[in-house]
């Protein structure tokens, strides 16, 4: 198993990942390794870019079952969200570039208890611009947005799930 430094901040920010991939119902270790390298990715970028969201994915989803194909690139197909239609795949990397927009302005001024960055995470959810692993990977972002912002980290456990799915309501 990969080891992020040992430290408070790091055992939240693992207690953090090993809780997301619990929310999708992803227990094993494998799964966690592969959360850890991509946060440590992801950390290590001082902004957001599509292509970081881009390889971000790829490194969390490298050994799920997905094709090759889906892995780091957005969908090119419909998918549905809490029983709505998400938005067309077509115009995901749009929407996505303006959602980076939007969560490098909220990194920069989070607002109340950091509401600004629940909103993007929201948002990007909204958006589902992935074939799978969109859970995931909005909560690795969100959790970027509140340590670059200064925030404490906001662990969503998995037993809370139905509290955080309200979010999206």
């Amino acid at each position: 198993m990969t080891h992020i430094k040992k430290s408070a901040l790091a055992t939240e920010i693992t207690t953090f990942l090993k809780e997301s991939n619990a929310i999708e119902g992803v227990f094993d270790d494998d799964s966690l390794d592969q959360a850890i390298l991509a946060w440590e990715y992801l950390i290590s970028e001082e902004e957001l870019s599509t292509a970081v969201i881009l390889k971000t994915h790829k490194i969390l989803m490298l050994h799920q079952p997905l094709e090759l194909k889906f892995k780091g690139a957005f969908r090119k197909c419909k998918v549905w969200v809490g029983g709505r239609e998400g938005l067309d795949w077509r115009n995901v990397p749009v929407a996505i570039n303006e959602w980076v927009k939007d969560a490098m302005t909220s990194v920069e001024v989070p607002g109340k208890d950091g509401n600004n960055i629940k909103i993007d995470h929201v948002e990007f959810e909204k958006c589902h611009p992935m074939g799978d692993g969109n859970g995931r990977l909005g909560r690795l972002l969100f959790l970027w947005q509140r340590v670059k912002a200064g925030l404490p980290i906001e662990i969503i456990y998995e037993k809370d799930r139905q509290n955080y799915y309200q979010w999206f309501h």
